[in-house]
């Protein structure tokens, strides 16, 4: 009997924290669906009626949102393959390969997890100003080209050690070289791992406005979020100050791609936590 209510207590507080996670999302696609009159009305409507497409048709036709959904393509993809390439073998060269003051190398590498990135913020910019580099895409992906993320080295890293090195000296027998080995061996078994890498490094890259903000001042190159921010901004002249409705939309299509995303994905997102030895 104590089990059952223990079950029956931990079942309504998982629905009603659920419900309270949800509602802002819920909210988002309610209101990009309502009218103008329907959105600032007091008390206000949770339920769209009617329905209309007016918010979206907004944006469509009166932003760039489609040059800020390929300003972001662009620069998500362009992380997301520099930083599996690059931390993969900076990861798989601290787990399997002895070096003089390896230890601390890797303790100096994974502080920089500590580091906040609008410390360096100043230098940076200061660096991408005397090479040229201001208000084009390449400081939003140098760094992770170069293996700038720690998180993705550690989780790699400690899947890496834990790969069995038996199978690995089996195919230095037979004549297989190191990224042969790397290659053709270790990334064919890890696909989970790289997977929540790409996820984490995807969501990371997706939500990002403090970097666009700064380093870009174009608004044809802006990304979705920044796009967002001058949206709300810009909305004061449309209609109604109130009116919500076009933000709500954008948000709404901005975010989508990740739920999707994480949806799809949901299975291998777990195995790799599991796999890389970050379980709890």
């Amino acid at each position: 009997m104590f089990k059952k209510s223990k079950f029956a207590v931990w079942l309504i507080i998982c629905v009603v924290m659920g419900f309270v996670f949800i509602l802002p999302f819920f909210w988002m696609i309610s209101t990009s669906l309502m009218g103008t009159e329907q959105i600032v009305k007091y008390p206000p409507d949770f339920i769209p009626c009617p329905v209309t497409l007016r918010s979206f048709q907004y944006i469509f036709e009166s932003t760039d949102f489609f040059i800020y959904l390929k300003n972001s393509c662009i620069i998500t993809t362009l992380n997301i393959v520099g930083t599996l390439v690059s931390t993969t073998l900076v990861a798989y060269g601290f787990a399997k390969y002895d070096a003089p003051l390896k230890k601390l190398w890797f303790t100096i590498l994974m502080s920089t997890m500590m580091i906040p990135y609008f410390v360096t913020i100043i230098p940076l910019y200061n660096i991408y100003v005397k090479l040229k580099l201001v208000n084009t895409i390449v400081p939003l992906v140098l760094p992770n080209i170069l293996a700038g993320s720690g998180f993705s080295i550690f989780l790699l890293h400690q899947f890496f050690k834990t790969f069995p090195r038996e199978i690995e000296e089996s195919a230095r027998i037979d004549g297989c070289s190191e990224l042969k080995i790397l290659f053709k061996i270790v990334l064919p078994n890890c696909t989970a791992v790289l997977f929540v890498v790409a996820i984490f490094m995807f969501v990371w890259t997706w939500n990002d406005y403090f970097g666009p903000v700064i380093f870009l001042n174009d608004q044809k190159k802006y990304t979705l979020p920044v796009g967002l921010v001058f949206l709300s901004k810009s909305i004061n002249g449309y209609k109604d100050a109130l009116d919500q409705g076009p933000v709500m939309a954008m948000s709404l299509l901005t975010v989508l791609p990740i739920m999707i995303l994480y949806c799809c994905f949901q299975k291998y997102f777990i195995k790799g936590i599991v796999d890389s030895g970050l379980k709890g």
